[in-house]
């Protein structure tokens, strides 16, 4: 890898591009609760359609992946773009489960199309040495997206309308393709194209990358509860008001942001393998908060907290993750691996749903207690045992290092 300026023209946009596509993503998901109310569904019908979305993404991304290099031009990215943008005027225009489900699952499976290679853009901006600050970076303007689309859909949506919201969606996400679509490629420094996902499957399986998968399955399980679910639980739980809930989704993308921002030079310093454990049992920390909280504010507290924990995990995993993987096979690993954080968006809202209906929010709480120290209790054995830590394995015949 080549090393580049962080704030270089490609970096900038890579950036930018990426808030205007968090913001489309979360003004429209965040509604989507009192969309399913309003239409009369229940929240495991909510529950479900979540889970179809997140299977869109866990079945494409890794072929998003293995293209991303493939990418880098214009003429693909708009085409894309535009498939997208049919799909969310679509979304808007559901009124029933099967039209959401399936719209939802479709959408799952385009949307994620830029982000392998944004992901790659952005960890690879300062050079080597670095990926934890570039990640930190990208996860500071992903959560700026997240949170100005999720404090602004819920009020948008009481007085527009979901349409209206769906079209805001449309536009942020056009705006974010054309940021992509005509960056300076030449000063990318892109891979030559790689072979396609099935051949580099078996380089990318590896005992490491296991470890790695098992881990942010675990933390985008858990992290489903307050991104998926707090407009629940805040509302029926600890009596505040829809509107009020998109402000602390709000506050917990913009603290997840900024402790990626602040904590990647930190995964750097001491080592992703070092930082994960610790994640994980912040993690624990803000979802027992939520159980214990008695009040609106505590329950607001104890979900900062986790915003924490998710963001120094989000600035840790993708350098974790890619320590050992050649240049050239780094797009495939960036996808797949973005499969695995899709199978914790898939699983978690039908087990929360289920919990949830089942039980009540408070076990919720306390099965996402479960969930992320066993993911400490993962990432601490694989790292005493030689699992996780600093290697390199060999490149193909061929490839750059």
């Amino acid at each position: 890898m080549s090393g580049r300026n962080p704030t270089s023209p490609v970096a900038g946009r890579v950036y930018l591009s990426t808030v205007c596509s968090m913001f489309s993503y979360a003004i429209l998901v965040v509604v989507l609760p009192f969309r399913f109310e309003s239409l009369g569904l229940s929240l495991v019908d909510y529950g479900l359609a979540l889970a179809i979305y997140a299977l869109g993404m866990l079945v494409t991304e890794g072929l998003w992946g293995a293209a991303a290099f493939r990418l880098g031009r214009p003429r693909p990215l708009l085409a894309l773009g535009g498939a997208v943008g049919v799909v969310i005027v679509a979304i808007g225009l559901s009124r029933s489960f099967v039209e959401l489900a399936l719209t939802l699952g479709v959408y799952g499976g385009l949307v994620v199309f830029p982000v392998p290679l944004g992901r790659w853009l952005a960890l690879t901006a300062g050079g080597p040495g670095t990926s934890g600050r570039g990640t930190g970076r990208y996860v500071f303007f992903f959560g700026i997206g997240l949170a100005l689309g999720s404090a602004l859909g819920p009020a948008l949506y009481a007085t527009l309308g979901f349409f209206f919201v769906a079209m805001l969606s449309l536009a942020a996400f056009a705006a974010s393709v054309v940021l992509l679509a005509f960056l300076p490629w030449e000063r990318a420094g892109l891979p030559p194209r790689s072979a396609g996902l099935f051949a580099q499957m078996p380089r990318v399986f590896t005992r490491h990358f296991a470890v790695c998968a098992t881990l942010v399955s675990l933390a985008y399980l858990a992290f489903t509860m307050p991104s998926n679910f707090l407009q629940y639980y805040s509302v029926g739980l600890f009596h505040g008001t829809g509107a009020e809930s998109g402000v602390v989704i709000g506050a917990l993308r913009a603290t997840q942001m900024v402790a990626g921002f602040l904590l990647g030079s930190q995964v750097d310093r001491f080592g992703p393998s070092r930082s994960v454990p610790f994640g994980f049992l912040v993690l624990a920390a803000g979802a027992a908060g939520t159980f214990f909280a008695q009040t609106y504010g505590e329950m607001v507290l104890a979900t900062l907290v986790f915003a924490v924990g998710s963001g120094w995990l989000f600035a840790s995993f993708l350098p974790l993750a890619l320590e050992p993987v050649p240049a050239d096979q780094q797009g495939a690993t960036v996808g797949i691996f973005g499969s695995f954080e899709d199978l914790g968006l898939l699983v978690g809202p039908i087990v929360i749903s289920a919990v949830y209906s089942a039980r009540g929010p408070e076990v919720v709480f306390l099965t996402v207690v479960a969930v992320t120290l066993v993911g400490a209790g993962i990432a601490a054995g694989a790292r005493w045992i030689g699992l996780l830590g600093p290697q390199r394995l060999p490149s193909a015949p061929g490839s750059p290092r």
